[in-house]
């Protein structure tokens, strides 16, 4: 068990090592491979995670890996988790102890509660698997900012936005009261400010390298 815990994290402190640093991360796993085989390699690879996590601050590919975790772990996922618990919570189908104030917070108006009933029932199903989509999309998105994959990540996106733009148009027919979106435009909101400026940071990062 302890070696499929070993590899990935071997895996994680060598991608932290930087490429100006391949000979020392080559010889952190040569170095692994007999401590592997001594059954140490669970100790072994904790400790060069250590190393090479407080090598990060030190070099521009370090310090660029950490914005983007700082990004998916910071913002992207947490926004993922909020409209999970939402959802979780009757959002956006009944009215939850929170609305009033997000309601206020947004300056929307808060007149007419977006309750469910016979007529509107029928859209629930629907809008409920959106969202869980939108919800996966957000999951995804941060694995591809961790992974620097900036093609796949402006494709989800671009779905995330459709997504919730039909979330949005959806919900002002099923329902009266538009404070059930605002989480999702949250969450576009937090993808559209954050991601390109990152991507611009590596961007540049890369032509000063060149």
């Amino acid at each position: 068990m302890s070696v499929w815990i070993a590899r990935p994290v071997m895996k994680l402190a060598l991608a932290g090592m930087g490429s100006d640093r391949c000979e020392w991360a080559a010889a952190m796993h040569a170095e692994f491979v007999v401590a592997q085989e001594a059954g140490d390699g669970l100790s072994f690879a904790f400790g060069c995670l250590t190393t090479a996590w407080q090598e990060l601050p030190r070099h521009a590919e370090g310090r660029l890996a950490l914005a983007r975790y700082i990004c998916a772990l910071g913002l992207i996922l947490p926004v993922a988790a909020l409209l999970l618990a939402g959802l979780w919570c009757g959002y956006p189908w009944v009215e939850p102890p929170y609305a009033g104030e997000i309601a206020s917070f947004a300056r929307m108006p808060t007149g007419m509660v977006p309750t469910v009933y016979a007529g509107n029932a029928a859209a629930m199903t629907g809008l409920a698997t959106l969202l869980l989509l939108r919800i996966a999309g957000l999951i995804l998105l941060a694995w591809f900012v961790v992974d620097a994959d900036w093609a796949r990540a402006g494709a989800m996106q671009r779905a995330g936005a459709a997504a919730t733009i039909t979330l949005t148009l959806f919900s002002a027919v099923a329902f009266s009261d538009l404070t059930c979106v605002v989480l999702p435009l949250l969450a576009v909101g937090v993808e559209f400010l954050s991601i390109p400026m990152l991507q611009r940071w590596h961007q540049e990062g890369d032509a000063a390298e060149a």
